[in-house]
């Protein structure tokens, strides 16, 4: 698991300056072990514990309140708001 952060996340270079150039990838990576279904607070919760960039967490921030049943419904969710 860590291994996967530090690929996704390690570098300036692999993080975007805005969510619309953010990776699908880099949010899979920021809220990867969480149970589902999960709140937008849960994943939330879950990007700052695996110390995301802010970017993250300005996407998930977002996201509609609801719950998500997995992580293909974060990744639809993260690219209709990256469309906005």
């Amino acid at each position: 698991m860590r291994g996967m952060k530090e690929t996704a996340m390690g570098g300036q270079s692999a993080v975007a300056g805005t969510i619309q150039e953010l990776d699908p990838q880099i949010i899979e990576a920021s809220t990867s072990g969480i149970k589902y279904p999960a709140s937008r607070s849960d994943l939330i919760t879950r990007a700052k514990e695996s110390e995301a960039p802010q970017i993250v967490l300005d996407a998930l921030n977002q996201f509609e309140d609801r719950q998500y049943s997995d992580p293909e419904d974060v990744k639809s969710e993260f690219l209709k708001i990256r469309q906005k």
